[in-house]
């Protein structure tokens, strides 16, 4: 039987223009001779149950939307029969995944890779029972995707994303949080946490991270301490404006495993969108648990 693509298309990715670059997507991979089945996802969980039914049949699987859109792919890819090549077509507000391999933000040269790309292996994570592609967090800007006016995202991009941190910052919440893992347990007040495989959060976030390490088998834990005083106040802002992490206020550890242990529940971002959990969380690397589509190295 021939191999196809299957295209996952959310239509309302880049400002309402996902439904128009899959057009141009078709024509330009019928042009190239491959057959195709295109899926439109019209409510959450869409992307997950299009890309758990890919078979050998499905020779790459061109995924057009956001970094949500695509952890839903993944999600449905890693429990289907058969893992399929991914092809990101990055149309998000943030794109932190794109970003991080070196994709275009141009639709077109991004779903060429179909035809002229390298394929990689990435490692995804685990979220308890849930899977994620780039980042799972909580605490001071964790929720602002997920609350953040999906329209207003559109518009504005980062920039929705600064204003409704920025109004957080007026009510910040301490999370007092236990990390354990292999290289030892970590413990205290924590104005934000994460396990991440990406270069950037957010968009504005920026970690040490290079991009061999997207595939090396372990996530960065990522833990901002509440600051004490005003002082401690200053150097944090200072160590994240730029980038420089070597201070105590700051955790930075490439790790394969951790556990959170917590008081209280809390809401955690999962690529994005919501995801609650218990009083305690696992999170742990699923090392190269995909293949995605990327740029030849010259």
């Amino acid at each position: 039987m021939e191999k196809e693509l299957m295209l996952i298309v959310n239509p309302a990715a880049g400002k309402g223009e996902g439904s128009a670059v899959a057009g141009r997507l078709m024509d330009m991979y019928d042009a190239a001779g491959y057959a195709f089945r295109v899926h439109f996802t019209r409510k959450e969980g869409d992307a997950v149950r299009f890309a758990a039914a890919c078979n050998e049949n499905i020779e790459k699987i061109v995924c057009v939307g956001g970094d949500g859109t695509l952890s839903e792919t993944l999600s449905g890819l890693l429990s289907a029969p058969h893992k399929s090549e991914i092809c990101y077509v990055p149309m998000g507000s943030t794109n932190d995944m794109a970003r991080s391999m070196g994709l275009s933000f141009d639709p077109l040269e991004a779903g060429s890779l179909v035809m002229k790309g390298q394929s990689i292996r990435v490692d995804a994570g685990q979220f308890n029972d849930r899977y994620f592609s780039y980042v799972v967090c909580f605490g001071a800007f964790s929720s602002t995707s997920y609350e953040t006016d999906r329209s207003l995202k559109n518009k504005l991009g980062h920039f929705a994303y600064v204003l409704s941190g920025a109004k957080e910052l007026t009510n910040i919440h301490r999370y007092p949080v236990r990390v354990e893992c292999k290289e030892g347990t970590i413990e205290g007040d924590f104005l934000f946490g994460a396990m991440c495989n990406t270069r950037t959060v957010g968009g504005l976030l920026k970690l040490p991270v290079t991009f061999s390490e997207l595939s090396d088998g372990r996530h960065e834990l990522f833990l901002v301490r509440a600051p004490k005083d005003i002082n401690e106040t200053q150097q944090l802002i200072t160590a994240l404006t730029l980038g420089n992490f070597n201070t105590e206020l700051i955790e930075c550890h490439s790790v394969s495993q951790a556990v959170f242990h917590m008081p209280e529940e809390m809401p955690w971002s999962l690529d994005g969108e919501r995801a609650d959990a218990g009083r305690k969380v696992e999170i742990k690397t699923l090392p190269s648990a995909y293949r995605l589509m990327v740029p030849c190295k010259e």
